[in-house]
């Protein structure tokens, strides 16, 4: 709780047992100006009965404000551990994707055999490549001269034009592995 409060609520209670000592501590047999003095005392026990009323009223808002404030905390927290959770699943689809668009290393010799190839012929070949593994297909291709990778293309579209187009689509999108990583 904080000592602001904490202030607001102990200083009239000091106040009334002071009070109360002091009355306690008047001697009983003067009668002079205790009627007046009586007033006061009366007059201060209803100021601090109000003052303890709105202290009580103020603990009770404030104890309102608080289980408020819990409650935004917590929905706080559950939004937070959340949003984690989504950018961690999205961090980790990008390394995915990141993954996707790398090539594999090709030997160059596997490259040159194909460009040596006929085309209509390689074509073919790349084909039952692509239906095997579509990544290194993609790197063969990539790996090509692009004259040649052209010609390849061209006898590969009236084969299977959506694997012409997937190919071309993925070698775009990819690039070669770093030699350094």
């Amino acid at each position: 709780m904080n000592p602001r409060y904490l202030l607001w609520i102990s200083a009239p209670l000091i106040l009334s047992a002071g009070v109360l000592w002091l009355s306690a501590q008047e001697p009983k047999g003067e009668t002079k100006g205790l009627a007046g003095e009586g007033v006061k005392v009366a007059e201060l026990a209803s100021q601090l009965q109000n003052r303890e009323k709105a202290i009580a009223q103020k603990e009770a808002e404030l104890r309102q404000l608080e289980q408020r404030l819990n409650t935004l905390q917590a929905t706080l927290d559950k939004d937070r551990g959340e949003m984690a959770g989504r950018e961690k699943a999205v961090q980790e689809a990008l390394a995915k994707v990141e993954h996707l668009k790398v090539r594999p290393a090709i030997d160059p010799q596997i490259i040159r055999t194909y460009e040596a190839m006929d085309p209509t012929a390689g074509a073919q070949a790349m084909k039952e490549l692509a239906a095997q593994n579509m990544e290194v297909a993609v790197a063969l291709v990539a790996g090509m001269v692009p004259k040649k990778a052209a010609k390849l293309m061209d006898q590969l579209a009236p084969l299977d034009a959506k694997l012409a187009g997937r190919l071309s689509e993925k070698v775009s999108l990819s690039k070669a592995k770093d030699p350094a990583v």
